[in-house]
This record gives C-alpha cells, sequence and structure tokens, in this order.
C-alpha cells in the first residue's frame, strides 16, 4: 500500500502525499522527451533489455528505477531506488566485453507533471549491491535539482549523487552541466588553507588572534572565534566581497534591520553562520528563533557552515598544567574554566547545511538558554540535530589524512 510521504510540488513547495510512480515505460517516455527521440533507443544488451543513448558519438547505457518511499517507519522525506544484483554482473560484463557504454544507476522521480533524475554514481554503489540493495535520496537533493538544474552531493557513505532537473539531463550527461557552485568552490579553497588535521594548541592561537588585533580573542570558547578570524581574514586575502562578505563583527551591535550572522552571500542575497563544533556532539548550537525564521521567510533560504573537531581537555591528573598558564595569562583565576576549557581541537570535518522553506522546522530543536545575569529570560534558541543532518547537506568536505 503506498503510504504518504513528503512530495515536490511544481511551485516547488511541500506536500504530503502518495508517490505518483512511473511505470518503467513511462520513465523510458520521460527520458526520451528530455533527451530527444533520436538518440535513444531501447536494445537487447548482454541478455538484457536496456534503454541507451547515443550524443555526439558517445554512449550511455541508462539502468533506470523509480524512485520511491522508503514506506513506514522510515522518515517521510527519505527516498530509495532499488538497485537489483543484476546491475552489478552487468557492469562487469560490460567492462569485460569492452563495450563503448557509459552506464548509469538513475533514478526517475516524478509528482504532479515534476520530473527530476537522479544519478547514483556505480562505483561505490557497486561495492554494496547484495540482492535488492537501496540507493537513497532526500526530498531536499530533488529540491535543490529543481532551483538550481543540476545538484551534486556526497552522501555521508561516500555515495556521490546527483539531482537532475529534467531539461537539463542532456547536458549533464555530456558533462556541460556538473553541479558545481562557485561558492562551493570558494570553500573548497579555504579548506585547503585552513588548519585541518592539526592539533591547535590555546595559548599560541589565542596570541596569534591577539597579534592580529582579532577583537574576539580573549573569548573563552575561541575555536569558534579562531574559525571566524580565519575566514575573515580569507574573504579579505581574496577579495570575494562581491560574492561573500563576512558580517560577524560588524553584525555584533545587532543593529536594527540587521541579522546577527556571519555570512552575507552578496551576489545570491542570503545569510549563513559558521559554527565550530565538537566532533562527538550531537547537536550544534543554532541561532535566536524569531531572528532566524524571519531571515528563512525574507530570503528563501540560510546556510550553516559547521566545522567539527576533535577536542582535548586538561584533566586534574595533569594538575591542570595548561589550563593554569592560559589563566594567567588571560590574568584570571588559575582554576577558572578548569573542566570546560578547550587546550587543543583539531578540524577534520565541515558540511554545509541549507535550511529553506521547505525543510528548517524539521532541521531544528530548541535550546534552553536559561537567564540573563539579571535574571530575565534569554531569547530561546534553535540546536541543529546532527542524527539527521545528510538531509539538509548541500556540500561537505573531510580532511583527507
Amino acid at each position: 500500500m503506498n503510504q504518504n510521504s513528503e512530495q515536490i510540488r511544481p511551485d516547488l513547495s511541500l506536500d504530503i502525499a502518495q508517490d505518483q510512480v512511473l511505470t518503467p515505460k513511462q520513465q523510458q517516455d520521460a527520458m526520451i522527451r528530455f533527451l530527444g527521440e533520436e538518440h535513444c533507443k531501447v536494445q537487447d544488451i548482454l541478455g538484457h533489455r536496456v534503454f541507451t543513448y547515443i550524443n555526439n558519438r558517445k554512449k550511455y547505457i541508462l539502468l533506470h528505477r523509480a524512485v520511491s518511499y522508503l514506506g513506514n517507519p522510515h522518515p517521510t522525506f527519505k527516498k530509495r531506488v532499488q538497485l537489483p544484483h543484476w546491475y552489478k554482473e552487468f557492469c562487469e560484463d560490460v567492462k569485460k566485453n569492452r563495450l563503448p557504454y557509459d552506464v548509469h544507476f538513475i533514478g526517475v522521480y516524478h509528482y504532479k507533471g515534476v520530473v527530476v533524475f537522479v544519478d547514483f554514481l556505480k562505483d561505490t554503489y557497486l561495492k554494496k549491491i547484495v540482492h535488492n540493495s537501496s540507493a537513497h535520496v532526500y526530498i531536499n537533493d530533488l529540491f535543490q535539482a529543481l532551483t538550481n538544474g543540476v545538484f551534486h552531493k556526497e552522501d555521508m557513505y561516500g555515495n556521490h549523487i546527483y539531482a537532475i532537473r529534467g531539461n537539463k539531463f542532456a547536458s549533464y550527461l555530456c558533462g556541460k552541466e556538473t553541479g558545481q557552485s562557485i561558492l562551493f568552490s570558494l570553500f573548497e579553497q579555504f579548506n585547503q588553507g585552513f588548519t585541518f588535521g592539526q592539533w591547535l594548541k590555546v595559548l599560541p592561537t589565542i596570541k596569534e588572534m591577539e597579534k592580529a588585533d582579532w577583537p574576539e580573542w580573549r573569548q573563552t570558547e575561541w575555536p569558534g572565534w579562531y574559525l571566524e578570524y580565519k575566514f575573515n581574514q580569507f574573504t579579505i586575502d581574496n577579495s570575494t566581497s562581491p560574492l561573500i562578505i563576512y558580517t560577524g563583527q560588524s553584525n555584533k551591535g545587532k543593529q536594527a534591520g540587521t541579522f546577527d550572522f556571519d555570512i552575507w552571500f552578496k551576489k545570491a542575497q542570503f545569510y549563513g553562520d559558521l559554527k565550530a563544533s565538537d566532533i562527538t556532539a550531537t547537536e550544534a548550537p543554532g541561532n535566536d528563533q524569531t531572528a532566524f525564521i524571519e531571515c528563512i521567510n525574507m530570503f528563501g533560504k540560510f546556510w550553516y557552515v559547521i566545522y567539527e573537531h576533535e577536542t582535548q581537555k586538561d584533566s586534574e591528573a595533569k594538575g591542570y598544567k595548561e589550563v593554569r598558564a592560559y589563566n594567567r595569562y588571560m590574568k584570571k583565576d588559575e582554576l577558572s574554566y578548569a573542566k570546560r576549557l578547550k587546550t587543543s581541537v583539531k578540524f577534520i570535518k565541515m558540511t554545509i547545511l541549507e535550511l529553506n522553506r521547505i525543510n528548517f522546522r524539521e532541521a531544528l530543536s530548541e535550546f534552553n538558554q536559561g537567564h540573563q545575569p539579571d535574571g530575565s529570560a534569554r531569547n530561546p534558541k534553535f540546536m541543529i540535530k546532527k542524527k539527521d543532518i545528510d538531509r539538509f547537506v548541500v556540500f561537505r568536505y573531510n580532511y583527507q589524512h
């Protein structure tokens, strides 16, 4: 029995409804519509009747399956394509027989006339196909394709997935559309120069920020401020202002009409925020609820740029040696923040999450902020749940040791 799950309407809003799965013949008709009948053929190859596409003398075999909801108790935003066992043997035989075909595993999503093709790059999936295996795609991936034309992401298991709007399918297969964004390229450039894989000790790091006159060098939660310091310097050194502006300092005054976020994506016209988070934490601190919702409603989307790190703290067994040295330098009580001070961190991964009108409510949970020193309640904040963040990911970077 088909069960209700999240669907994307033609106007890019969200429905909770049953899948409108296309039959294999309807999937082929959809591919022919976007690829051109003169380039497509269904033929017998190596004992299987398969869909082929030829363009500029390059030949493709598109092994296609419908994208559909997994069913209860799975999340309603998660869909899949079944990868039958014969896919693996077929790909091996194509290679063994040196057939001139590029084989793709294609999922076909359909709802109320919306068609999105999903290319599950076969290299990693071929290692995992046992009997009928599943390849997963999220409703936000489909939304990204409809918004941007072609969307690429690497999932948490290292699989590469491309979601493609129908009218971009031909240019995607020919390599003219890659889903690469200039914003992602800038973050890749920053990551290449950032201190991934290095243990940063608290005292040398805050001294570096102090020497550079970074206004927040005295902050106890120094890893996040160090990240902002380095990112700000990157935007200056690389003249990114037409695309990316670091606003973390200029917005600290919280002037009327401004948002207290770290990044303004000028050309694309939306905000983002930098977050440093312990790799073992299940959630990362978010932002003031009212401001965040206002920002989403005004600009349509928001990026959380999360840098995760391993963490070392001092211990009583070591006599809090590093804590004492830090506090002496900061002219504080020698055991101030003794059990909580991060004495060293090592950044090892980063993730960009896009929160937009169709998904932000599910991404965040409320965080109890407690009270101000004068006893008044702090504005409620969101916390970002890490458990299911793959559904929101638009870009990720893992440091290669």
